[in-house]
C-alpha cells in the first residue's frame, strides 16, 4: 500500500505514471500494487468544508450529484493515485466515498469485497492487507495519510465514528444512502502513534526524490496503533 505526493518527490520524467511504472517494476509479477482512491466529493454536500461551495446550492447538488462509477470517478488522493487508478491492469474497490485501487496479482482479491458501513474497517481492502501481511510505504506523506491507522482504531470498542451519506443505485432507483464510519482524525492522535511507532518499531526510511519516505509492515503497525487506541480512546 502506497501513500505519496508527487509533489514532494520532485521534478520527474514523465510525471506520475512513471513513479507507478517504477513501483510496479519493483514489485514485479508476483507482488500487488495497492493505492487509496478515496472520492469524497460522492457524498452529501453538507460535509465537503469546500468554501467554493454555496449552501444555497446543496440541494442542487444533491438531485444531480453523479451516482459513484469505478471507471470514471477520479480520485482526490493525487497526481500518483489519480494515474494509478486508469493505469491497465488496475482493480478498484466498489466504494463511493474510500474504494482502493490495486494491480497485480491479488489485485482481485484484495478489491472484491468492500463493506459499505465502516468502509476502512472488516470486510474491506484494509482488512484483506492486514491479513495477508502486506506493506505500507509512506512516499513523501506522514501518518496522517495511513488509512491503516483508521482499520485500526475500528477495531477497538470507543472507535471514533460518523455517518456519511451518499446516492446509490439501489434496485434500479438513485437512492441516499446513510452509514457509519471511521471519523476524521484531524492530526490529534495519527502523528502521535507514527511517531511511537517510527521509535518502537522496524521502519525503513530514505528518500525516493527528495521524498522523506517510510517503508514497514502494515500489520505491525496495526497492532501496533491498536494497543494505542484502546488505550488512549476513552
Amino acid at each position: 500500500m502506497v501513500h505519496s505526493s508527487l509533489g514532494k518527490i520532485g521534478w520527474t520524467v514523465g510525471g506520475p505514471v512513471t513513479v507507478v511504472r517504477a513501483l510496479l517494476e519493483v514489485l514485479g509479477p508476483e507482488g500487488t500494487l495497492v493505492m487509496s482512491a478515496e472520492s469524497p466529493y460522492v457524498s452529501d454536500p453538507s460535509g465537503w468544508n469546500d468554501s467554493r461551495v454555496k449552501e444555497e446550492w446543496h440541494n442542487a447538488i444533491r438531485e444531480h450529484l453523479p451516482v459513484f462509477d469505478p471507471l470514471t470517478t477520479p480520485t482526490t488522493m493525487g497526481a500518483i493515485p489519480e494515474s494509478f487508478r486508469t493505469y491497465p491492469g488496475t482493480k478498484r474497490s466498489n466504494h463511493p466515498m474510500v474504494s482502493v485501487c490495486a494491480n497485480g496479482r491479488l489485485a482481485e482479491e484484495i478489491t472484491t469485497e468492500h463493506s459499505l458501513a465502516f468502509c476502512e474497517g472488516r470486510g474491506t481492502p484494509f482488512e484483506k492487507l492486514y491479513d495477508l501481511d502486506g506493506q505500507t510505504l509512506l512516499l513523501g506523506v506522514g501518518f496522517n495519510r495511513c488509512t491503516s491507522l483508521h482499520y485500526a482504531e475500528s477495531l477497538v470498542p470507543q472507535r471514533r465514528t460518523t455517518n456519511h451519506r451518499y446516492p446509490l443505485m439501489v434496485e434500479g432507483q438513485r437512492t441516499w444512502v446513510e452509514n457509519e464510519d471511521m471519523a476524521n482524525d484531524d492530526g490529534v492522535h495519527f502523528p502521535v502513534v507514527g511517531e511511537q511507532f517510527v521509535t518502537n518499531n522496524a521502519v525503513r526510511s530514505g528518500h525516493v526524490g527528495e521524498a522523506n519516505s517510510m517503508f514497514f509492515s502494515t500489520r505491525k503497525l496495526v497492532d501496533f496503533a491498536e494497543s494505542y487506541f484502546a488505550r488512549e480512546l476513552r
